[in-house]
């Protein structure tokens, strides 16, 4: 029960991202990544669906994935300190990158030039899913 509220939170907290702007030169978010690419990378099949304009979800069982596009405007509340979120700066992916995240679900922010994306792998372990995270970013930067 515990995952299924924790799971609910990061999808709340993604609801939210939904709504802020989005780049107004964005590429279409199902594009950064293939389906393939993703399989390959949470290790089960996946199936791409959007979510509004500036994100996609990438479903699978038992892991998945998703992504948001956002304009550089939002990255410094994204990297700011918080109580409630471990914040943990990337090197080697972008201009700059950040994990946030809480005991077992992390969500890793991208920016480069005036873009931001924030990438989330579902389940698996923290390590999992944080390798997944970058491994994935690094796909989809080729084509931001």
């Amino acid at each position: 029960m515990k995952t299924s509220a924790r799971n609910l939170v990061t999808l709340a907290a993604f609801g939210l991202l939904l709504t802020l702007s989005k780049p107004a030169h964005a590429a279409d978010p199902c594009k950064l990544l293939t389906p393939d690419e993703v399989t390959h990378v949470v290790g089960n099949s996946v199936s791409a669906t959007p979510l509004g304009t500036n994100g996609c979800n990438w479903r699978g069982n038992p892991q998945g994935a998703s992504i948001i596009l956002r304009d550089a405007s939002i990255w410094e509340r994204t990297i700011a300190p918080s109580t409630i979120l471990k914040k943990e700066s990337v090197s080697g992916i972008g201009d700059a990158a950040s994990f946030s995240g809480s005991q077992n679900q992390w969500t890793l922010s991208v920016k480069k030039g005036n873009d931001v994306f924030i990438l989330k792998v579902y389940n698996g372990t923290p390590d999992q899913q944080r390798a997944s995270e970058q491994t994935l970013a690094k796909l989809a930067l080729k084509r931001l």
